[in-house]
């Protein structure tokens, strides 16, 4: 099985931010999911297996702040500073 793009990771992990019901909730798996995708990135620029991501973290950072205004769009009341929606 092929493994997943660190920036359809963050997707992914939207995805699963979106669903939950509270907002500490989805900022926790959408945090989680960053830390993932930022890992595999930097794992993957320093392997020595074939990885084009240039333009990858760009992408990355362009997915965060789209993720983070669609969870403020769903959670008006959005708290950043929340203890509970730490990974």
């Amino acid at each position: 099985m092929p493994r997943l793009n660190p920036s359809t990771r963050l997707t992914v992990g939207l995805r699963a931010a979106l669903r939950r019901r509270y907002g500490y909730a989805a900022l926790r798996v959408l945090r989680r999911a960053l830390g993932r995708a930022l890992a595999d990135h930097i794992e993957r620029s320093i392997s020595r297996e074939a990885y084009s991501g240039g333009d990858e973290l760009r992408q990355i950072r362009q997915l965060y702040k789209l993720a983070i205004r669609r969870l403020g769009r769903k959670f008006p009341d959005l708290d950043f500073g929340d203890p509970r929606s730490q990974p």
